[in-house]
């Protein structure tokens, strides 16, 4: 099965995986506009956790990540033996081979869909896919992700994926957005009169998410990150409102990453396959 829309495909290789100023245009449009401590203390307070889920297979991983674009996880290749990238961009994949090398760790990269990956079943210890399947717009595609990358990790292995939330409780007026797409009449007068955004966007239920996976073991769910996307681009940190609201997202997440599931815009699924 394809999961990914042909157009989805021609952004990251003509656009998303370009360099412009010394970014790539996918950092620029959905990544950071500013640095600052209290940025820097969440993103390893998120790395420590992805990386404490994956350790939960071992040492020295083989691991496979789903969808590494032009962006792989050059931050997990420590706890790996082997890694393995696949993505559906051919510019993606040869950006990622550059970054790759220099890295010291023996690697594979390979041009497909997560909806169908070109291993054996239980070929990894572990997999890792970040911001991916959401991107995904047929469900059934999507489930098809889910099976395929729980397929190919080894028994007592792990599989952590990070996702939007669909209905994000502490962003109200998104959450009444998503909640107003549900309803086909009010989701086509949407799309007539909203800028069309550069890649599709379809996250599922957190429950249906959940449903997919429990067959291949135990799954656990915890907050990723509390801010959006538009959050991250335009509150500063330097400014006292922003670096007081920062402040509160990295004590929160930090202190109850379970308890804000539903609360915040990214969760963390993590499979510990039976």
């Amino acid at each position: 099965m394809t999961g990914f829309t042909p157009e989805t495909k021609e952004f990251y290789d003509e656009i998303g995986w370009r360099i412009r100023e010394g970014r790539t245009v996918d950092a620029i449009l959905f990544g950071d506009r500013e640095t600052g401590p209290l940025r820097a203390a969440l993103r390893r307070q998120r790395l420590d956790r992805v990386r404490a889920a994956l350790q939960r297979a071992g040492e020295g991983l083989n691991l496979i990540e789903a969808g590494c674009g032009g962006n792989p996880s050059m931050d997990l290749l420590d706890l790996c033996s082997h890694y393995t990238g696949v993505d559906i961009s051919t510019t993606g994949l040869d950006l990622a081979e550059e970054r790759l090398r220099e890295a010291g760790v023996p690697f594979v990269l390979r041009e497909a869909d997560v909806c169908d990956l070109p291993f054996e079943d239980e070929s990894f210890d572990a997999a890792y896919s970040a911001h991916v399947i959401y991107h995904i717009l047929d469900p059934e595609a999507q489930r098809a992700a889910f099976c395929e990358i729980a397929r190919v990790v080894r028994p007592s292995g792990v599989a952590v994926l990070i996702l939007a939330n669909p209905l994000p409780l502490l962003f109200p007026i998104r959450l009444a957005r998503r909640l107003a797409a549900t309803s086909a009449r009010v989701s086509g007068l949407l799309d007539r009169i909203r800028r069309k955004p550069p890649l599709p966007f379809r996250p599922m239920p957190l429950g249906w998410m959940r449903e997919q996976l429990a067959p291949f073991g135990e799954v656990t769910l915890a907050c990723h990150a509390l801010e959006s996307v538009w959050f991250n681009q335009h509150v500063s940190e330097r400014r006292r409102v922003g670096r007081l609201l920062w402040r509160a997202a990295e004590i929160a997440e930090r202190r109850h990453p379970g308890r804000l599931t539903r609360l915040g815009s990214f969760v963390q699924i993590v499979l510990r396959k039976a």
